[in-house]
């Protein structure tokens, strides 16, 4: 087992890197979003995202199962990689016929004549995706996260300028649908280079049975968590039209930048490093009761600042024919506003190899949601998203509660310890909202709301001697 301060070296440098990477991938998607989103329309993105779930679905099948098992087993062998390697292909390939011959299906269920062909081509990133999962699941094991920040940078950029030419050149939806795959192989290319792993020629189905028992429920929770997260694109092109679900899909897409911009880095050290410490409670608490505290004090103001700022910001960045995601947005951001806390905690559990209280966590999860759905699809998308909203702050807390449980750490001492952030989020979000009241320019509004926010949080963190903020001080320092 490593030392403390190997692990510790190992995850601020993970978060380090992985903080680059989201925030470099965070400038080119948020530029080319922009880009596309002033020359397309929200039809556009509606049809697209209409096809999403299928293609998460299938990458979820191929990677969520058998990746994360050999993240978690400690000591993986040749046969463990090569075997899930050609499985992986296989399969991918075996789904892509699948979903070409449902294509004409799938446009049936959305009465949108045009997905045949579009779904069709946007498949093929489900083989193309197949054939880097084990490059890039060795590279996150090994906590590589320069060379994943490599890979997600270039490959978003040259995908980011595909997209954009083509959008310029009125090629319409498809200039998404090629953004997508060139993604994926760029993507793709990448990883082989940096990966130093290549293929041999073997295959034993022992290690796919000796990876099931583990596989088995991160399949299950991966399978519910692509159907649930997408569920709401499903659910508005049904029962709505393409371009409600265009205005939702932007709303989402800003969410998830800024949402995922230091989370997601974090959560793909968290899981690693939790798993390399699962023999000892007491470090494994302390290693997440520091984590948590500082991820929330970066993540919470985040999200209630974008809240505070939304209209001014659509109609900077998008323009007018984009502000009704506004409130779509709003409710977004609110329902993520504790991610942090739901992310890190389920990290914790997979990280004891505890996949069958996972499991039935994610399950809880979804059946609330489900059940919200089933309760407001009849009213409007605004109340359809309340419904989501409070769904994910109950299912935040069942976590809390039993991921506490099997460290000894409370949810009440987790509430306890996270206090000052809400209070110091709190004070940021009511100054900004009380000076919004005085100025009508949305451009001067919007740069004041910024500075504003950053001088109400650190300021009163300091005041209240946050420890977050003298953490993140010392961290920045080393």
């Amino acid at each position: 087992m490593k030392d403390s301060s190997s692990i510790r070296s190992n995850f601020i440098n993970g978060v380090f890197w992985g903080v680059i990477e989201k925030f470099c991938t965070l400038f080119v998607g948020f530029f080319i979003t922009i880009l596309l989103a002033r020359k397309l329309l929200p039809s556009d993105y509606g049809l697209v995202n209409m096809l999403y779930i299928f293609t998460v679905f299938a990458n979820v099948i191929l990677d969520a199962g058998f990746g994360q098992a050999l993240i978690q087993k400690k000591y993986i062998t040749e046969s463990d990689t090569n075997t899930v390697f050609y499985f992986n292909i296989i399969f991918s390939l075996i789904l892509y016929l699948l979903l070409f011959l449902l294509s004409p299906y799938i446009a049936d269920f959305y009465r949108q004549p045009q997905l045949i062909d579009i779904a069709r081509v946007s498949f093929l990133m489900i083989p193309i995706n197949s054939i880097c999962i084990i490059q890039h699941t060795l590279l996150t094991k090994a906590m590589k996260v320069r060379e994943l920040t490599i890979v997600s940078f270039f490959s978003s950029l040259v995908a980011g300028v595909v997209g954009v030419m083509l959008a310029y050149k009125d090629y319409g939806v498809w200039a998404l649908v090629f953004q997508s795959l060139v993604l994926q192989f760029v993507r793709s290319i990448i990883l082989w280079y940096f990966s130093s792993w290549r293929p041999k020629l073997i295959f034993d189905i022992k290690c796919i049975q000796e990876f099931w028992g583990f596989s088995i429920n991160m399949l299950g929770v991966g399978m519910l968590a692509a159907l649930f997260q997408n569920i709401y694109t499903v659910v508005i092109g049904r029962f709505y039209n393409v371009t409600d679900v265009g205005f939702y899909n932007q709303a989402q897409r800003l969410e998830s930048i800024a949402s995922t911009s230091i989370t997601g880095a974090i959560q793909r050290v968290t899981f690693p490093v939790f798993a390399e410490i699962q023999g000892d409670k007491s470090r494994l608490k302390e290693a997440f009761k520091k984590i948590i505290n500082l991820t929330m004090y970066i993540h919470l103001p985040i999200m209630f600042g974008l809240i505070s700022i939304s209209e001014e910001l659509f109609l900077f960045l998008f323009g007018q024919k984009w502000i009704d995601s506004v409130p779509y947005f709003c409710l977004l951001c609110l329902a993520s506003s504790l991610y942090p806390l739901h992310m890190i905690n389920v990290n914790v559990l997979k990280g004891l190899g505890y996949g069958k209280l996972f499991f039935r966590l994610e399950t809880l999860k979804r059946f609330l949601m489900l059940l919200f759905i089933i309760l407001t699809i009849n009213y409007s998308i605004f109340w359809l998203l309340v419904g989501y909203t409070i769904s994910m702050l109950i299912s935040v807390f069942v976590n809390m509660y039993y991921c506490g449980k099997s460290i000894n750490y409370s949810f009440y001492s987790q509430l306890k310890d996270l206090f000052p952030v809400f209070v110091c989020t709190f004070i940021m979000f009511v100054g900004i909202k009380f000076a919004n009241s005085f100025f009508l320019s949305s451009v001067y509004r919007l740069i004041l709301d910024i500075f504003l926010a950053i001088i109400l949080y650190l300021g009163s963190s300091y005041v209240f001697k946050v420890n977050s903020l003298f953490q993140l001080l010392n961290i920045l320092k080393r």
